[in-house]
């Protein structure tokens, strides 16, 4: 073979292998041109079809047939997570919801990449990644929220700073820099041992939420130029006020009240308000009528399908106390366990209704209530009320509902002969005890509170959920003269005029305890003399001002204050240091048992030897049937303050005596004590007597 045939022969060969390397090429490229347009007709299809409410189960159908059509595509994935997120209830459910969320951020990633990070003025441009921006933002936010509801911050922030690093020029359906502030204002109490990017501080953590806000307002105006022409200028200029919604938060929390007015007066005129958050805001400030009313808006506004804390039920009830009805809070709260269920908010709504029903008297049910309060695992969503407060309101209810529990008992035993019956000491020892202990755990979580100055002491403020009388409770019994120094300071540099009448209280109070009646007296009718005594929601603070002064004073003119207490919340009477003065008629014939009935009364801590400024009870009995109806009415010169008919069954007759002494104080009791109103027979009251005594002796406490 010559030379040229040799090189035609190599010339052969090298030819026919890219020949053959190229028709491979051909058949890969055509194979992946029928498969991509396969799959773009696949997802067009699929877009087409997406359209649906998120948690209507029509879209968790679609999303499944969406996933077997197309795996890979983030739509299927994000329907799936939406639908779940709408549908959770506890922590189980969002992490759920998580999963698929999850699924549907990894694949637009991957697949839209170059999209998600496109930023344009020119509208054909732009128009063709829109859809992409905006899914992203859904995707985003339902999976933020998810992390969020069970407390996965970090994991919530990192799904953010996705978000910041892409840049969008608008961020649909997100809110990266004003969704991290939040973040960090609601983990203030937290630091960096509990999540990474957190601060050492309250005061850090609130820093840099307000940077974060700052950040925000910078972004919207860096993207102005990009954005200019291509959208309307008015929803151009109406994202500052989701910022803004966040700075009045964040001002208000730190009662820089100058500027959280000026935030709230931007939002108010542009009707961009929240009016849950407006409310805590003239609720901080002691403004009560207009909290309520914004509460009650904030109801009617209610839109969202989103399962979270309802706050404004929570703090109407607190509100009805304060005008002396709590009442209305036992109806209100009642009706919203019975129709939600045990969904978000259910614990906080209990803990509502207990509240309420300690100041209705009913403290059996208010502890039942608190306790399945303490049992229930509260998802705090969407609201910057935190474990930390739900446990504080717990503790505080157990506290004061202890209290209560020691005072009834002695309402109900006012015998001479109190103290010769063993069973009154084993009470006297049990309940002391108790009071002891939720008082150790009250002050244990106000001393690990690291914004308890700023919230707790302050009295009012957005983060603090427990009353004023709470508070109270809280600092009652701990450093008179630092909380007097600290009150006094604060009557100086407060900026909140309708608040300082309840510093007068506190200090009040504070004197009296340091058993100073002379100052007590003074700050307690600097109370009486503020203009806003004749406000409504002033009548719990009044009727404990009189208490105050009762206790501050004696004769004549302890009398005289303890009569203005119970004219204005007669229910807090029975559980106070004073004894209410009436006059007692019995009008009509008697028997046996109503005779038995007005003994039973009597041995009940109510003083019936009053005068004639005291007001009158009259009674009145009635046989029906094997029952007994007692007709009771007690009136001043002037009006009716209590009135009623008691049945008492035949069985019932023995605590019917106490019963009717609650019911003078307008105290629908069921139970007496934690038992319910049944009889007991003689020789198991003697057995139970015997009991407690050998556990006394057993314990070393006799």
């Amino acid at each position: 073979m010559d030379i040229k045939d040799k090189f035609m022969f190599a010339t052969k060969i090298t030819l026919c292998v890219p020949l053959r390397s190229l028709w491979l090429k051909i058949i890969a490229l055509v194979l992946v041109y029928s498969y991509s347009y396969g799959q773009n007709s696949i997802r067009d299809q699929i877009d087409r079809e997406r359209e649906g409410n998120f948690d209507d189960v029509k879209t968790y159908e679609k999303a499944r047939k969406f996933i077997r059509m197309d795996s890979n595509y983030y739509l299927g994935h994000m329907l799936e997570g939406a639908y779940l997120f709408y549908r959770a209830n506890d922590e189980l459910g969002f992490n759920k919801a998580s999963i698929p969320l999850q699924k549907a951020l990894a694949k637009i990633e991957h697949d839209y990449d170059r999209e998600l990070r496109t930023r344009s003025n020119n509208y054909g441009v732009y128009s063709a990644v829109y859809r992409y921006h905006s899914d992203y933002g859904l995707i985003t936010y339902f999976l933020g929220r998810c992390y969020q509801n069970v407390e996965k911050q970090d994991k919530a922030m990192e799904v953010l700073r996705h978000i910041r690093d892409r840049n969008f020029q608008i961020e649909f359906n997100s809110d990266s820099y004003n969704t991290m502030a939040w973040i960090y204002h609601r983990n203030r109490v937290y630091t960096s041992k509990n999540f990474p990017f957190l601060k050492n501080s309250v005061n850090e953590n609130v820093a840099v939420a307000n940077k974060m806000l700052d950040s925000a307002i910078w972004k919207l105006r860096n993207d102005f130029p990009m954005n200019n022409g291509l959208f309307d200028p008015n929803m151009l200029n109406r994202q500052y006020l989701s910022t803004f919604h966040y700075k009045a938060m964040i001002h208000d929390y730190l009662l820089d009240i100058d500027s959280a007015n000026y935030y709230y007066d931007l939002l108010i005129q542009n009707q961009a308000y929240s009016s849950n958050n407006y409310a805590e805001f003239k609720l901080a400030m002691g403004e009560f009528q207009e909290a309520d009313m914004f509460f009650q808006e904030a109801e009617q506004r209610e839109q969202s399908p989103e399962k979270t804390t309802k706050e404004y039920y929570y703090m109407r009830g607190t509100l009805a106390t304060y005008r002396g009805h709590p009442e209305v809070a036992d109806t209100l709260l009642n009706k919203v366990l019975i129709e939600q269920g045990s969904t978000p908010g259910y614990g906080w709504h209990c803990i509502g209704l207990a509240r309420a029903q300690h100041y209705e008297g009913l403290t059996a049910e208010s502890q039942e209530r608190t306790n399945k309060a303490a049992r229930f695992q509260e998802l705090h969503i969407g609201t910057t009320w935190g474990q930390e407060q739900y446990n504080l309101a717990v503790a505080s209810l157990n506290y004061i509902n202890q209290l209560q529990f020691k005072k009834e008992y002695w309402f109900e035993h006012d015998e001479w002969y109190f103290w010769l019956n063993p069973l009154n000491w084993y009470r006297w020892i049990k309940y002391s005890l108790e009071i002891r202990h939720h008082k150790m755990v009250l002050a244990s979580l106000v001393a690990e509170n690291p914004e308890r100055a700023q919230v707790i002491y302050s009295v009012f403020s957005p983060e603090n959920l427990i009353t004023f009388d709470e508070v109270w409770s809280v600092i009652d019994g701990f450093g008179n003269e630092y909380f007097i120094d600290l009150y006094k300071q604060r009557l100086q540099t407060d900026k909140r005029p309708r608040v300082k009448k309840y510093f007068r209280y506190f200090l009040g109070k504070l004197y009296l305890a340091e058993g100073k009646e002379k100052e007590a007296i003074q700050y307690f009718n600097q109370v009486l003399n503020d203009p806003d005594r004749e406000d409504s929601y002033q009548t719990l603070l009044l009727a404990r001002t009189y208490e105050g002064l009762a206790e501050a004073t004696g004769g004549s003119q302890r009398e005289a204050y303890t009569q203005k207490m119970y004219e204005l919340f007669p229910q807090l009477v029975p559980f106070s240091n004073l004894t209410a003065q009436f006059q007692l008629q019995v009008e009509g014939e008697t028997s046996e048992v109503a005779d038995d009935i007005i003994s039973d009364l009597k041995k009940s801590n109510i003083d019936f030897s009053g005068n004639q400024k005291s007001p009158l009870v009259t009674l009145s009995f009635k046989k029906s049937g094997e029952a007994m109806d007692v007709s009771y009415r007690v009136e001043t010169a002037t009006h009716i303050l209590q009135r009623g008919v008691l049945r008492v069954e035949a069985n019932e007759q023995e605590n019917a005596g106490k019963v009717l002494a609650y019911r003078l104080f307008g105290i629908n009791k069921t139970t007496i004590g934690n038992m319910p109103i049944k009889p007991r027979p003689v020789a198991e009251k003697a057995k139970n007597v015997v009991s407690a005594i050998n556990s006394m002796s057993h314990q070393g406490n006799l």
